[in-house]
């Protein structure tokens, strides 16, 4: 990545839970969560998933770190990271948002309706709730950084690899992704 550009980064993984195993066997795709960062070493990385490790509910809001919660529970983690380019001004409004969610998290839940009517191809917007691809589609989205030709309410995980903006970063084991970016950068 070159150092003068600002990026935001998509975060897509496959964990073994049992919900991750179970929207796998629907969708076929590769990955099928999705966070969002706005630093290359994931330490800012947000989605809409669990707050437990060990329960589905409840959910909403959460910074997720790939050393703990659901990313500490298996040895290796798949996951692709993308990097979206964005200008000073997109990054701003990025980070605004951010702000805005880190404060009023308690107003956002997570939207376990919107999974079901994401998966029928349902356009189903509720206030206030996401589903981690809706939140990740709406971040990108409302700052200016990329379109999905959609509404946010059907994006996907799997539309965040093809979408035009994307630059394929990594493609491994998240659980190996700080080792292996510091290796590449001399570090």
């Amino acid at each position: 990545m070159e150092s003068n550009k600002r990026y935001v980064y998509v975060v897509l993984t496959q964990t073994g839970t049992n919900v991750s195993r179970i929207i796998k066997h629907f969708t076929k795709a590769p990955f099928n969560h999705s966070s969002v960062a706005s630093d290359e070493d994931l330490n800012e990385m947000f989605s809409f998933c669990r707050y437990y490790k060990h329960s589905p509910l409840p959910a909403g809001f959460f910074q997720e770190n790939i050393d703990t919660g659901v990313f500490n529970m298996f040895k290796s983690i798949p996951c692709q990271i993308y990097a979206f380019p964005a200008t000073n001004e997109q990054f701003e409004k990025y980070n605004s948002l951010i702000n805005h969610f880190k404060k009023a998290r308690k107003l956002y839940s997570y939207n376990l309706l919107g999974l079901f009517a994401m998966a029928f191809g349902i356009h189903l917007k509720r206030k206030n709730r996401f589903v981690c691809s809706q939140f990740v589609a709406y971040m990108l989205s409302e700052s200016g950084i990329a379109d999905f030709g959609k509404d946010y309410s059907l994006v996907r995980p799997d539309d965040f690899r093809f979408n035009e903006k994307a630059v394929l970063m990594y493609s491994g084991d998240i659980k190996q992704y700080g080792i292996t970016t510091k290796a590449f950068a001399g570090a």
